[in-house]
């Protein structure tokens, strides 16, 4: 074999493994994007109390009062 044909083995073997490769990853993407996520159950050592389920929190968006203006409001 002259080199020609190694380096063109050497890229259809890269090309096809590659494509393998992505087509795993979008599978297994797939497959965990279709599981769903169990209840997580406190535990003592949590401090909550054996059984009971966490609870999400959700934050307040801050939003800032307007500032005073320094010259009396005359614009």
């Amino acid at each position: 074999m002259d080199l020609i044909s190694i380096l063109a083995t050497v890229i259809l073997a890269t090309t096809i493994g590659t494509v393998m490769i992505g087509v795993a990853a979008y599978v297994a993407f797939k497959l965990r994007d279709k599981r769903k996520p169990k209840a997580k159950v406190g535990r003592e050592e949590d401090g909550l109390p054996a059984g009971s389920s966490y609870e999400p929190i959700f934050l307040n968006r801050y939003v800032p009062e307007a500032p005073a203006l320094s010259d009396g409001g005359k614009q």
